[in-house]
């Protein structure tokens, strides 16, 4: 059930490395429990990856911070879950701690670990029904190295040809948002980030399955 609307406008930036694949893929995923009053925006579109990171980056960033009631920056952490992440001692925790400096404290961090495909190991059916195949994954997916490799090799065969990054946002529309909360949680997850947007009043869930645990 779509959360209840609320009366005023709440402008939501958001910045990712590829506003196009994995960012939007990640905010369709949000918008079904977004309130209706919540309006996404991408920003900083036109810098990807380490385009990011430079002086331009950040002059951008300031000049776009009165726009928004607060701003959801996403980044891959090309790595593994680990001690360095957990302390938020990550190269990309400095980059996020000087661009929420930036902003007045306005931003929500998603460090997506390894990379955004884990959150598609979470729910695993949703990859399946895309490509008509029929993996299996169990664990944390936090703790795949190479997810996006994963999916590639799962869908070499594939009548859709194997996994791109283009084809995030139509299989992220697929996810089930109960399950993926299910299953990508702990510290640095998911479940953690979505807690987060649902305390700033940003989506709000219920579910219908009471054995979610969180950890």
């Amino acid at each position: 059930m779509k959360p209840s609307k609320r009366k005023s406008k709440i402008k939501i930036g958001v910045v990712g490395e590829n506003s196009m694949n994995d960012s939007e893929a990640l905010i369709t995923l949000l918008r079904k429990k977004a309130f209706e009053n919540i309006d996404f925006q991408f920003i900083t579109k036109k810098l990807k990856g380490s385009g990011l990171d430079g002086v331009k980056f950040f002059k951008l960033l300031e000049d776009e911070m009165v726009r928004f009631d607060k701003i959801i920056f996403i980044r891959d952490a090309d790595g593994v879950l680990d001690e360095q992440i957990l302390a938020k001692k990550h190269i990309r925790d400095e980059w996020f701690r000087k661009a929420d400096k930036a902003i007045g404290g306005k931003g929500i961090f998603f460090l997506a670990i390894a990379e955004m495909e884990a959150l598609i190991l979470a729910d695993i059916n949703a990859f399946n029904t895309f490509y008509g195949t029929k993996q299996q994954f169990q664990g944390n997916p936090m703790m795949v190295e190479k997810p996006k490799e994963t999916l590639k090799n799962w869908s070499d065969k594939s009548k859709k040809g194997k996994y791109h990054e283009t084809h995030a946002p139509d299989i992220f529309e697929k996810l089930d948002f109960e399950t993926v909360y299910k299953n990508h949680k702990g510290e640095r997850s998911f479940q953690t980030f979505a807690d987060e947007l649902k305390a700033h009043e940003v989506i709000n869930f219920e579910f219908t399955d009471k054995r979610i645990v969180k950890k």
